[in-house]
């Protein structure tokens, strides 16, 4: 168990230093998920990943949260997975 939390954590650093460096606005804390507000919109953007086998929840219908997506943090080979289709439906 602590070699696979050890992998999540490495992994929540790689993709918050991609979001950092791309200008995606987004929110990581302690938890095992993220939020980011994709341009395209998250209703538009979760149909998309999910044509790329990627599920995410929206936010959109939370108060404070509107126009954002919930992501799952999973290991690193995941999150570049997740990162590779976001950035090509974000045209990045």
């Amino acid at each position: 168990i602590d070699s696979y939390v050890k992998e999540v954590l490495n992994a929540r650093d790689w993709i918050q230093d991609q979001l950092k460096k791309y200008h995606i606005k987004h929110h990581i804390d302690g938890g095992n998920y993220f939020l980011l507000w994709p341009k395209l919109g998250p209703a538009e953007t979760e149909k998309k990943l999910k044509l790329s086998g990627i599920l995410v929840r929206s936010m959109d219908k939370k108060i404070n949260l509107k126009g954002s997506l919930r992501v799952s943090i999973g290991t690193l080979e995941q999150m570049q997975r997740f990162w590779l289709a976001f950035k090509l439906i974000e045209k990045i």
